[in-house]
């Protein structure tokens, strides 16, 4: 799944909003505290909210994450009340710092007697959730940068193109000819050689976002350096010709995401 990406210049970018959620329900719930008999823990990661990606360019690789979070805590009173309530996280971000962080601390049955719980978590579970919040962003960067950035030297799921100068295909000789290889003649010239050609690439990118490349005229450019000289649409029939004109094609069959059938002509 890795998008030719050559010195690792594009900007690519991966959602692990799932991966995130499933990490935080793990790191945080058992956060625990205890004081003069009474204590509290974080049970649930309740609710996810926001978005979460990391992202490469130039070479440099990034987090960004902007999320609300909600928390179900427990715990007990010195006199063995039970108690649980929510703590809820407005902003959890990739530039906040470790002091900036606010906590909603709510009891789902308010009472004087279950207050000890409350403080509780206030004073001692805020500062644990802090320092957990703090390690997010290293924690996305150590799983998840080598999905997105090659390593240096390193072209992962890409082959050179071999280039064949039109006389050289017309004087191809017996023992170059590629076994699958047969005559056709349309009765009025000499017989031509062809073969089929098949070709397999792996791009790291999910499939709306390629389909998005390969039919949107301004993220062509991006990857051609120059806007397309003829773009009739990405539909079938519209005829595409990039490189100046040394390229050319036509659209065929499109199936958003998931199939784009395309002719083309070098």
């Amino acid at each position: 799944m890795v998008l030719h990406n050559p010195n690792n210049w594009h900007w690519v970018n991966k959602d692990v909003s799932g991966w995130t959620k499933e990490y935080l329900s793990k790191d945080l719930v058992g956060i625990k505290a205890e004081k003069d008999g009474a204590t509290a823990e974080i049970s649930k990661l309740l609710s996810q909210e926001g978005d979460v990606e990391v992202a490469q360019r130039k070479g440099k690789v990034i987090t960004i994450f902007d999320l609300k979070l909600q928390l179900e805590y427990t715990g007990k009173t010195k006199e063995d009340e039970n108690v649980s309530g929510t703590i809820t996280i407005p902003e959890v971000a990739h530039d906040t710092e470790e002091d900036e962080y606010v906590f909603e601390i709510e009891m789902y049955s308010e009472s004087s007697s279950k207050s000890p719980v409350k403080d509780l978590v206030r004073s001692q579970i805020t500062s644990q959730l802090r320092a957990r919040f703090q390690q997010l962003g290293p924690a996305l960067m150590e799983t998840h940068a080598k999905d997105i950035q090659h390593a240096a030297g390193h072209k992962p799921g890409f082959t050179p193109a071999k280039v064949y100068s039109s006389s050289s295909v017309n004087k191809q000789t017996d023992e170059s000819k590629p076994s699958t290889a047969t005559s056709t003649s349309n009765g009025k010239g000499p017989a031509v050689n062809v073969t089929s050609l098949s070709d397999q690439q792996e791009f790291r990118c999910d499939a709306p976002m390629l389909f998005q490349i390969l039919t949107d005229p301004q993220r062509i450019a991006a990857f051609t350096r120059a806007p397309p000289k003829i773009f009739e649409g990405a539909r079938p029939g519209g005829k595409f010709e990039i490189f100046g004109g040394n390229v050319s094609g036509e659209y065929v069959e499109l199936s958003e995401p998931t199939k784009i059938v395309q002719k083309w002509r070098v």
